[in-house]
């Protein structure tokens, strides 16, 4: 029995380890992902010994899916400009997939554990914040190695009033709207408070208001009725954001006059503008490693804020197609209570026309976390207990 709680404690330790340092490391550049992948193959091998079966929509969309990205691999593979590892790099979430499959049913992992570690996370942002604002040697120091060493941001930010605060911008910043959800599931709303703060601290405009309709959808949900009072609840919503350093541009998502907005439409033109000029290119798309201009920008790019436009012209329609259905067949999951699973992964669907982040390491993670808990007959495949036992006799009665 001691054994047993000894080793339950054991793997919620290791994997809040690893989804933290997955979201703090994202782009690898720290070496804190290395952290995350020993921990992830780790379970993925004992994980093979408790998978029995697998879903079949499971394996059917993701096959489809891997083939709907070759067209676009062969695109890049004979582009002289592109490399091959600059190709690559883009496609590593994706074969990692099935490893993310055993790993889950090897670590055991769960909601709550997002929840941790996204706390951690947004407790991580919101130190080296108030550290740079207090000019606190330490946190300077680890905010420079980390600018020095990863691909988010880390300077200071001008805003529309004038004011200068610091950049405390992680590549992994929006998978806190996944953990952010999840923490009305758990009841934990210190925790959404945390990552709430952390969002605006960040900044992430977009992040933070995807996050507050969230729970506005959570508060109507109960009862419809209480729909009569989000007008108020907004009205006070938009006076204290109006009051923040940077209200102006939370306001500006509303109103269409957030500079961010300007970039992105950028964006789009330029997707567009490509697949004129090669209209072959919307259905096999430029390859991932591909440049192209973007008017957002002003320069050549290989790639841009928005996941699903930057998916589109790397790997075409087709694929596009294939991969949309393979990201939201798990709401159509018959099991009960996975309203909240659901709903996060729709909201951070949403949040990644903000950023390229739909189909990161993280995101591609907890995608296959939510095949596992949407379909019954893949959540609860009868373990092998053969192998269990081979592999930790501890596990197993006899």
């Amino acid at each position: 029995m001691i054994q047993n709680i000894i080793t339950n404690r054991i793997r919620v330790i290791m994997n809040i380890v690893c989804l933290t340092c997955l979201m703090i490391d994202s782009g690898g550049g720290l070496g804190l992902r290395n952290i995350s992948f020993a921990i992830i193959f780790l379970f993925a091998f004992y994980g093979t010994a408790l998978v029995k079966s697998i879903n079949r929509s499971f394996i059917l969309l993701y096959f489809i899916f891997l083939i709907s990205l070759v067209p676009g691999l062969s695109v890049s593979l004979v582009n002289p400009d592109v490399s091959l590892i600059s190709s690559s790099v883009w496609i590593i979430s994706f074969l990692l997939i099935p490893v993310f499959f055993l790993y889950i049913y090897g670590s055991k992992i769960n909601k709550k554990t997002f929840v941790i570690s996204g706390t951690i996370f947004a407790g991580l942002i919101i130190t080296l914040f108030v550290g740079r604002v207090f000019g606190l040697t330490y946190i300077n120091n680890v905010n420079d190695y980390i600018k020095e060493r990863s691909n988010g941001f880390f300077g200071n930010k001008n805003f529309l009033s004038g004011d200068i605060l610091p950049n405390v911008y992680f590549q992994g910043t929006l998978s806190l709207i996944i953990c952010g959800v999840l923490c009305f599931e758990c009841k934990n709303y210190f925790s959404y408070l945390t990552i709430l703060i952390a969002l605006i601290l960040a900044p992430s405009r977009f992040g933070f208001v995807i996050l507050l309709i969230w729970a506005l959808i959570v508060f109507i949900k109960k009862s419809y009725l209480r729909i009569f009072f989000v007008p108020f609840f907004l009205a006070v919503v938009f006076w204290g954001l109006y009051n923040l350093p940077f209200g102006k541009e939370l306001i500006g998502i509303f109103n269409g006059q957030s500079d961010g907005l300007e970039i992105r439409n950028g964006h789009i033109q330029s997707v567009f503008d490509e697949f004129k000029m090669h209209p072959i290119a919307m259905l096999t798309g430029e390859g991932p490693g591909s440049l192209f201009y973007s008017k957002g920008y002003g320069a050549y790019v290989d790639n841009i804020e928005l996941s699903q436009f930057e998916y589109l012209r790397k790997y075409g329609i087709i694929s596009f197609i294939a991969a949309t259905f393979f990201y939201f067949w798990p709401l159509l999951g018959k099991k009960k209570n996975t309203f909240f699973l659901k709903g996060a992964l729709i909201m951070y669907y949403f949040v990644s026309f903000s950023n390229p982040v739909l189909y990161s390491i993280f995101a591609m993670l907890f995608l296959t976390y939510t095949y596992v808990e949407n379909f019954p007959n893949t959540s609860s495949i009868t373990p092998n207990l053969k192998a269990t036992k081979l592999l930790n006799p501890g596990l197993v009665k006899n």
